[in-house]
């Protein structure tokens, strides 16, 4: 005889087995459509859009919009639609966060996370355009630092100056020459330059135009 408190748990076990089975068997439907929007929180609430669901969306799954679904969002809204933010899905920025407009009043950091943290100021659009959200200029802004880009500099990847540039984190630079080149100097043995005492005041016989060859004024 098995006692009432064992067989309870067995039976509880037992239920569970079967709904997750059931689960595995029947949701594959349901988990497709839970990673439509996945990461982009809950739909938006539609409350005030027109009763007839068929006038955005196809009725088989209610995940996938019609191909001649058309929103003019300038129209509509009075905010356009520009580069990359024309091709963005609506739940991007239409979800369970809030009003949209709180985080537009914030600028491009309401919505989007400063990769940088804070170290490149608030104002992205000096470094980056709607269209793919690339970095550019960058060769002309570097005019105005204490290093230009000029000759084989100005095709560098950042990376090799500036560790971490990758993910957007550009930590300031030493602009002495062996700082990046201290693998050169040590290789330089026709002639010795650490022998000879040739480790600074690279340019007096080396220019950015070539790594290789050195520029001697006779």
């Amino acid at each position: 005889m098995i006692p009432y408190r064992t067989a309870h748990r067995l039976s509880v076990l037992a239920l569970l087995a079967l709904g997750l089975a059931a689960c595995i068997a029947g949701g594959s439907d349901r988990a497709r459509q839970r990673m439509w929007w996945s990461g982009l929180g809950p739909v938006l609430p539609h409350d005030t859009f027109p009763a007839d669901c068929a006038l955005c969306h196809v009725g088989e799954t209610w995940t996938e919009l019609r191909e001649d679904f058309q929103f003019d969002h300038e129209a509509e809204t009075g905010v356009p639609l520009n580069g990359a933010h024309a091709g963005a899905t609506c739940l991007r920025c239409h979800n369970d966060r809030g009003p949209v407009a709180v985080f537009a009043r914030q600028g491009c950091g309401g919505c989007h996370e400063d990769v940088h943290f804070g170290r490149l100021g608030s104002t992205c659009a000096n470094c980056h355009v709607e269209h793919n959200w690339s970095p550019v200029g960058q060769i002309e802004m570097h005019r105005h630092t204490r290093f230009p880009l000029i000759g084989v500099h100005a095709s560098t990847a950042c990376r090799r100056c500036h560790p971490g540039a990758e993910v957007g984190q550009f930590v300031p630079t030493d602009t002495e020459c062996v700082t990046c080149h201290v693998a050169d100097l040590q290789r330089a043995a026709n002639p010795n330059h650490i022998g000879l005492g040739w480790v600074d005041n690279c340019d007096r016989c080396h220019q950015p135009r070539t790594w290789n060859n050195a520029e001697i004024d006779n």
